[in-house]
Order: C-alpha cells, then sequence, then structure tokens
C-alpha cells in the first residue's frame, strides 16, 4: 500500500474519521450494523430489508458458536447454520420458533448469497474476520483490492455453492494479512477497502459506448423491476445501479433485450449492457450487468412471439420463456425482433443495431500467436511502426527472481546495471477474453507490466476487439478504457481508425 497516499488520506480528518468510525465496532452494535449496511447500500441495495437476519443470526447461533473460528470450524458453523424465526421479549429472552423455517442448513445457494450478512455478524464476533460487501457488485471489491496491491485468491468455478462460503474465508485471510502488514486496525483495513481504495482509482468518465457485439435476453419479475423500467431507469430509488441478471459473457455496449414475466408476459424495452458481465460468487444470481440506455418498445407479448412464423421455433420461444436471463439472440434473431416492433407501430430508427462493417478475413484464428501475428502487428504497422519499434516476450525480474513477459514491449529503455526496464507502451494478448474472469485475469496481468515498466499506455487485445488505457495519472478501472473497439471496425472505419492513431500510433508514443 502507498503509505504516503495513506498518511494523506488520515490527513484528511473528517473522511478519514467518518470511514473508520462506520466500522468501529466498540460502539452500539445495532448503531454500527445499521451504518454498514447504509454504506454497503449507497453502491449496492441489495442488503435492503435484510438487518432482521443480523439477529435472527445471533438467535440461531448464540449456543453452539465455536470460540475459535479456524477454517475447520467455520466450515462446521457454515454447514450446520440453520435459521428459523426467533423473538426476543422485553426480559432479553429469545424464543425460537423450529417450525419456522427462514433458511434450511443444506440450501447453500441461499446462504452463499447472504454472505455480506453472515460477514457483518462475524466481524462483530471475531477477529480477522471481515465486511464482505456490495454482494452485486464483487466487481468493485475487486478493484479496490486491486488498487491496493491486493491479490484475491482466484474465485473457486464450482457448481458447489459451499466453496463460495470458503471463498470468503480465503478472503479474509489475505485481508488479515494486508492489515498486519501494513500496522492497520480492523476499521481502517474496512475503511482502506471502502472508502481510501476508491481515491485510488482514477476518477474518469467512461469511454463512450463501444459498438454492440452480442444481444442478450434478460428478465424482469419484481414490481420493483417494472417500476424501474417503466421509469427507464430514471426511478433511482429502486436498483440505483441499474444492475441485472445477465450472461458471463455479456461486453459492454452489447444490446440487452428486456421481458417483463407473469403476470405481464412481453418485451418492455431495450438497453445497453454498461458493463461486462459481472461473475460474483456471492450473488444468488451469479451474473449481472448494468444496463444503460433503455428505449421503450411496444409490448411484444409472449402470445405474439408464439404465433410469429420466425420466432415460433427460436429455442427460448420453444421452451416458454423458462430460464430468459442472458440467453443469447441472434443477429437474425435481432433482426425480426425489430420487424415485429414495426408491425406494432414501433420507431427502430433509433434502436441499437449490431456492426455492420466489411466483414474483413484475417484468415484462421486459432491460438493467441494468430491475433498477435494476423491482426496486431499488421495494424501495428498501420499505425507506424517499425518491426524494430517494439520487443516481444520481454524479460523482465520481478519479485525474487521471477521473470515477468509482456507479449509487446515498445520502445524499451533499460536502466542501471540491473536490467531493469522502462516502456511507454505496453501490449498483452489473448486469444478469446468473451467472458468477465478472462478478461479480469488479463486486466490484471496487463496491469502488472504496466506498473513495472512505468508505462503510462497499456492495452489489451483479442480476436475480436482492441482495448486501450491510459495510465498516466494511475491505474485506470477496467471500465474505464481510453479506447474499445471491434477490429471490423478499426480496420474497416476510417474515423476510428484516425482516433486510434492519436492515442497509440508511434508518432504519440514514441515522445512519451
Amino acid at each position: 500500500m502507498n503509505k504516503q497516499l495513506w498518511n494523506l488520506y488520515k490527513n484528511d480528518r473528517k473522511r478519514y474519521e467518518q470511514a473508520v468510525n462506520t466500522f468501529n465496532i466498540e460502539r452500539d452494535w445495532n448503531e454500527c450494523s445499521a451504518d454498514i449496511i447504509e454504506l454497503s447500500n449507497k453502491t449496492d441495495n441489495a442488503l435492503q430489508g435484510l438487518e432482521p437476519l443480523l439477529f435472527l443470526l445471533y438467535a440461531n447461533t448464540r449456543e453452539n458458536l465455536p470460540q475459535e473460528l479456524n477454517r475447520e470450524t467455520f466450515q462446521e458453523f457454515i454447514e450446520n447454520l440453520k435459521i428459523v424465526d426467533a423473538e426476543e421479549d422485553s426480559d432479553g429472552k429469545i424464543t425460537l420458533y423450529e417450525n419456522d423455517v427462514i433458511l434450511p442448513a443444506d440450501n447453500f445457494r441461499r446462504k452463499a448469497s447472504l454472505t455480506s450478512i453472515i460477514s457483518i455478524f462475524l466481524y462483530f464476533l471475531y477477529e480477522g474476520y471481515y465486511p464482505l460487501l456490495l454482494p452485486r457488485r464483487f466487481d468493485i471489491v475487486q478493484r479496490n483490492c486491486q488498487a491496493l496491491g491486493i491479490e484475491l485468491p482466484p474465485i473457486p468455478r464450482t457448481k458447489d455453492y459451499k466453496e463460495y462460503l470458503m471463498y470468503y474465508y480465503d478472503i479474509c485471510q489475505v485481508w488479515e494479512g494486508f492489515r498486519q502488514a501494513n500496522d492497520l486496525t480492523a476499521a481502517e483495513l474496512c475503511a482502506c477497502i471502502y472508502d481510501f481504495a476508491d481515491a485510488l482509482v482514477e476518477e474518469t468518465n467512461k469511454a463512450a459506448l463501444p459498438k454492440p457485439v452480442n444481444v442478450w435476453l434478460t428478465g424482469a419479475a419484481a414490481k420493483g423491476d417494472f417500476a424501474y423500467l417503466d421509469a427507464l431507469g430514471q426511478n433511482t430509488e429502486y436498483n440505483a445501479a441499474g444492475i441485472w441478471a445477465c450472461n458471463e459473457q455479456t461486453r459492454r455496449g452489447d444490446i440487452i433485450v428486456i421481458y417483463c414475466t407473469t403476470p405481464r408476459s412481453y418485451i418492455h424495452s431495450i438497453w445497453r449492457a454498461d458493463s461486462g458481465g459481472i461473475f460474483n460468487p456471492f450473488d444468488y444470481y451469479h451474473c449481472r450487468t448494468t444496463i444503460c440506455d433503455g428505449q421503450r418498445v411496444p409490448n411484444i407479448t409472449f402470445a405474439d412471439l408464439k404465433n410469429d412464423s420466425y420466432f415460433a421455433n427460436v429455442p427460448i420461444v420453444r421452451k416458454n420463456l423458462q430460464g430468459v436471463n442472458g440467453v443469447a439472440l441472434s443477429s437474425k434473431d435481432y433482426v425480426e425482433l425489430l420487424r415485429l416492433i414495426e408491425e406494432k407501430g414501433g420507431d427502430t430508427s433509433t434502436l441499437p443495431r449490431l456492426f455492420a462493417g466489411t466483414q474483413l478475413n484475417f484468415g484462421e484464428i486459432k491460438l493467441e500467436k494468430d491475433v498477435e501475428e494476423k491482426i496486431l502487428i499488421p495494424l501495428l504497422r498501420q499505425l507506424g511502426y517499425a518491426d524494430d519499434d517494439w520487443v516481444r516476450q520481454l524479460s523482465q525480474k520481478a519479485g525474487r527472481g521471477l521473470k515477468a513477459i509482456p507479449d509487446f514491449v515498445f520502445f524499451p529503455k533499460e536502466i542501471g546495471e540491473k536490467h531493469v526496464h522502462t516502456a511507454p507502451f505496453v501490449v498483452e494478448a489473448k486469444f478469446d477474453m468473451s467472458s468477465a474472469r478472462e478478461f479480469r485475469n488479463a486486466f490484471s496481468q496487463v496491469v502488472s507490466y504496466a506498473h513495472m515498466l512505468t508505462s503510462k499506455l497499456f492495452a489489451l487485445c483479442d480476436k475480436e476487439r482492441l482495448v486501450v488505457y491510459d495510465a498516466t495519472n494511475g491505474i485506470p478501472a477496467k471500465e474505464s478504457p481510453v479506447f474499445e473497439d471491434l477490429w471490423q471496425s478499426i480496420f474497416d472505419d476510417a474515423e476510428v481508425g484516425g482516433r486510434l492513431a492519436h492515442i497509440i500510433g508511434k508518432a504519440r508514443v514514441s515522445t512519451l
């Protein structure tokens, strides 16, 4: 952690003391927990109305909590945790209603989705356990930890929800190590993660939405969902962050078609994805996206779809729109949907369209090397670079003799006698970053290279697109590139190519 910046943060007494006091468990338990939940709800209101669960956790576990909660006893606690309704009388006597089960012991999916509440409860009882807030925006927690230099363990890829609860335990172990290494109190650690880290993330406006690559269908079910949609996202009292269930392969800029389930049973509106798919192990629906730019369309009912000669044969319609969240629609499906909208009297001229540029032939792209040789290098040459302007697979010392090897390093300069390099621009190429997990891992990797080489620009690319970041004022959030677009658009549209040349062309990078 940057101690100089931390000390500057502490000198802002009002902000520092407010953040630390939020997590100060020495004050009233009810007030402190309420403040923690309120802080979480400011960004993600998923904990709204769940405050009573803290009392129920206490009521159900107070007589059998282990004295020490190590990995083994934590697993036993999670496995045995069962919540039934309870009541406390004026004398403090608690009565459990065994027949009124709120959380069965074997429902680990529900338990994992309640990790935030469980973590707040454990924070008051055990050292080394910390609140894991923002249950639908784990990506923000990841981003803040990255800004602090905290390397979280990889998310387990499993269908065993118990493993996600154990993942919370692993996160706490990492956080506790960071706390001890930086001589922080427990409250200061929480303030670091949920407030100080925000100051380390460069505050920049997101780049304009890239052209959509995919079309996704997702569902709305609750009354609050309907109110949000009817107000086209302006009703910020509900779902202020605009978070919706989606497919993990959702890309920022993709088209989102929202279908209102029973009792409405119709396609309501068309939106854009404002983030890639966010995989969250602590959310009941593991993958979400944020949406923006909603446009109302005439109601396309389930009956309309079922009776249409085209949509009657679309698989999700044949399944009666069961399991609608995150279903991919083909480009043909979307064209036919626009046809239905027009037949209903709707105006489709302002609705988003899939990119329809010239389909360039890059040849067969099967490997990461193909991305480099057949797409990236031809672009670099168009941007004015000669082959000797970059070094591929440049070895760079990192840690105890370990070597970091970025794919492309531009104009590297060796400093001193230890073969340490600096470079103004680095590029990391991958074969496919379509999933949120792959993109997140690739971003973390190229950030580490940019940090080591003190690069002012860094970029990621795969077989579909190029994403560029400006690190002049610090490492930006992965959601805030200065440029992002499809290869098809970059090569086909002179205006897009010209804008890219201004950002990473040789004429600019050689002067950094």
